[in-house]
């Protein structure tokens, strides 16, 4: 969001999934454990709909031996925080029937018309994708009250709010502090925010921030809460059916999955 601060949503999945890429090698750590990170990205036809409930799922899976002894699965519904100017580059139905045709017969504007442009992001800032009374709220609803609380909301920052990109762009730039970043709020938090508004009205960071039972960091979240069974659900072969519906699919709608592969340390 530093470098092309109005990025679509998806293109902000998919730069997540990519930077855990290189970090899939089997590691054993102190504890004799071994730990092995597989990353999967599909894309999906999830765009084409609006029934998506989330967009990663992070699945941990513990070995003992060869022996698979428990799975849990948590998956993240995800939401940026636009700008000020509400300029970014969102995706439509229309747009992804027509797929990469759109190249050939571009509506684009000349890069010269966007040169000059400043994106402020401040706490009055909404996620402008995230709506009261929606389908997809729903069905998040429905979808936890049925398989137990496997979905959670992340929402991406910038590094730091209040802050301000300006095009043209000298260089790259790189966070040398996170203060705001990646978020990861719990449904509960995030749809009794939403429960107070009127109409299809999107919240401000400070207004989901007076929820403070949630609110984590996206690596306190996975490493701290996930892996210590404190978030997520445990599932077996019984909720396997749900599992498939979201995985298994081309048409489903999760993206991108990440699987976490846990082999126990042998005992003396």
């Amino acid at each position: 969001m530093m470098d092309v601060p109005n990025s679509r949503e998806t293109s902000l999945d998919e730069k997540l999934v990519q930077s855990l890429t290189s970090h899939g090698a089997p590691t054993k750590l102190i504890s004799g454990a071994i730990l092995r990170l597989d990353v999967h990205s599909i894309g999906g036809l999830r765009r084409l709909h609006a029934w998506e409930t989330a967009d990663i799922a992070m699945i941990v899976l513990v070995y003992d031996g060869d022996k698979l002894i428990a799975r849990k699965i948590g998956l993240l519904q995800s939401k940026r925080l636009y700008p000020e100017n509400k300029d970014v580059d969102d995706e439509d139905p229309e747009g992804f029937r027509y797929g990469m045709n759109y190249f050939l017969r571009p509506e684009f504007s000349s890069p010269l018309n966007r040169l000059y442009t400043e994106f402020h992001f401040h706490r009055d800032c909404r996620y402008a994708q995230l709506r009261a009374n929606t389908d997809q709220v729903n069905r998040i609803d429905a979808h936890n009250a049925a398989a137990g609380e496997q979905i959670y909301y992340l929402f991406y920052n910038p590094p730091a709010l209040p802050s301000v990109v300006t095009y043209p762009k000298e260089g790259k730039e790189s966070a040398k502090r996170v203060s705001v970043g990646c978020r990861v709020y719990s449904v509960r938090d995030v749809h009794t925010c939403l429960s107070s508004f009127k109409g299809q009205t999107s919240p401000t960071i400070d207004q989901l921030e007076q929820t403070n039972s949630s609110n984590w960091s996206l690596e306190h979240w996975v490493a701290d809460l996930l892996l210590t069974c404190k978030v997520g659900a445990i599932f077996d072969q019984s909720d396997e059916h749900t599992i498939a519906n979201l995985l298994e699919r081309r048409s489903g709608p999760i993206g991108a999955a990440i699987a976490i592969s846990i082999t126990l340390p042998e005992n003396d």
